[in-house]
């Protein structure tokens, strides 16, 4: 029966993401995920400003050509395409297609070969300081540390794992305001690491005024 629980929080939770993009039967399912596991996952990440878009130059794709503002990481295979200045994604929002203003500046971090729901991509002017920092570097320092979606109230107070953190994904003060980062800590048995939310002023702030 306890098994059970978090297991039905979870479905219920993937239901309820789908039921929020209003995406048909076939559509891609996302587990909520935070900036930082974004940065860490991805094959690259960009700031980038969108110029034109174009529904003719691959079948079934909106291609985006756009000017790379700064790279943040990109694997070998990554910079090779963002050398084109193009982007694709699905047109068809069925099939997880995603839609970017002209104009606006983006945050995109991304995976092989083409853009997604399950891509993070975000207009920079609406980030965070916080998400800011996070993506110019500070995430990267802290991609060996795993942050964990975790549904229901019962699923938050268990013990905390030393190589990770536990994230609701309607914690908006962790996703906004925090990063999952190693910490020095003391005990009878020497010093060791673990890794606990970085308690910037922004952050209690936002637990304090949530």
């Amino acid at each position: 029966m306890e098994l059970t629980k978090p297991l039905s929080l979870l479905a219920l939770a993937l239901f309820a993401v789908l039921a929020f993009y209003g995406r048909s039967a076939d559509a891609c399912m996302c587990m909520p995920s935070h900036p930082q596991t974004h940065y860490c996952t991805a094959d690259y990440v960009v700031q980038l400003r969108v110029l034109r878009k174009s529904n003719s130059i691959e079948p079934g794709k909106t291609t985006y050509k756009v000017h790379i503002k700064r790279t943040y990481k990109a694997t070998p295979e990554a910079r090779r395409m963002l050398r084109d200045g193009r982007l694709s994604t699905p047109n068809n929002d069925a099939m997880c297609g995603i839609q970017l203003d002209i104009g606006k500046v983006y945050i995109i971090a991304g995976r092989m070969p083409q853009l997604n729901l399950c891509s993070y991509y975000k207009e920079y002017t609406k980030m965070t300081i916080s998400e800011r920092h996070g993506f110019s570097g500070a995430y990267g320092l802290a991609c060996n540390c795993t942050i964990t979606p975790c549904f229901g109230m019962q699923c938050l107070r268990q013990r905390e794992y030393a190589d990770g953190c536990k994230w609701s994904p309607y914690g908006k003060c962790e996703r906004d305001y925090s990063a999952c980062v190693p910490h020095n800590t003391k005990s009878p048995m020497g010093d060791f690491q673990r890794c606990r939310w970085r308690r910037t002023q922004l952050y209690k702030k936002c637990l304090s005024y949530p």
